[in-house]
């Protein structure tokens, strides 16, 4: 019966309907003065709305002077001497296959895991750079995958030394559509109160947090239900403390 009344209700006439859009456009027209911030780029930055742009495949930050590395000798240099560890689900793992296809002296080990859900490592012995991909812990969406191999982001955070030589990158959220929005949110208070403990310890540490992007169109991973999500994410993390 339950699945019945499910059905019906996601799966009827009048629901997972495109809205469409208008027929208004947005003409850029040449502009020859410098619009990029001056400001160095640091944790803990508001960030307007927009945030900024893409032109030509290039990001223009209206936050910061961000940085730009189109070589992969400059993306090279960027992580020399830098162990990373990413965790979290295939957006952030897309980071990971980037690097890996697009630096030539970055190699993946064969740690014979999955395809999917990792873990996977590449070294850089050139640039001393180590990059470990790692599956965030359940829920998760994937193939069989042996349960030794799933860590919580959390697990592995209160286990970092961390340090000048250490970033930890991480994303949660796109196998959090199907669930309530009270479990995120407790899980993600979980990892801040971790996250803040490797700052206060070793407050040279760099951690990024990937945030929700655009996906699936349709009732069960909606970009309205990412987008709940994301303002949580942003909201439990905005007030993190930063040790100077």
């Amino acid at each position: 019966m339950f699945e019945m009344i499910v059905n019906f209700l996601l799966l009827c006439s009048s629901t997972n309907i495109i809205v469409p859009g208008d027929d208004s456009a947005i003409d850029v027209q040449q502009q020859d003065n410098e619009i990029r911030s001056q400001t160095k780029c640091r944790p803990g930055l508001h960030t307007s709305v927009p945030a900024g742009f893409y032109l030509q495949d290039h990001w223009t930050s209206l936050v910061c002077d961000s940085k730009s590395f189109p070589s992969a000798k400059l993306i090279s240099g960027c992580l020399k001497d830098k162990q990373i560890l990413m965790m979290g689900d295939s957006t952030l793992r897309q980071w990971f296959d980037y690097l890996e296809e697009t630096v030539p002296t970055l190699k993946r080990l064969n740690l014979h895991t999955s395809s999917k859900s990792g873990p996977f490592e590449a070294v850089d012995t050139q640039y001393n750079t180590r990059i470990i991909w790692r599956a965030h812990g359940i829920p998760i969406r994937t193939s069989k995958t042996p349960w030794a191999d799933l860590h919580y982001i959390t697990s592995e955070v209160e286990g970092m030394a961390g340090g000048a030589h250490s970033v930890v990158v991480f994303t949660i959220w796109a196998h959090f559509t199907t669930y309530p929005l009270a479990m995120y949110a407790h899980r993600l208070v979980v990892i801040r109160k971790a996250v803040a403990s490797l700052l206060s310890r070793s407050p040279t540490t760099l951690v990024v947090i990937k945030s929700a992007n655009t996906g699936y169109k349709d009732v069960y991973g909606s970009d309205w239900l990412s987008w709940q999500l994301d303002m949580a994410l942003r909201e439990i993390f905005r007030d993190l403390p930063r040790p100077h």
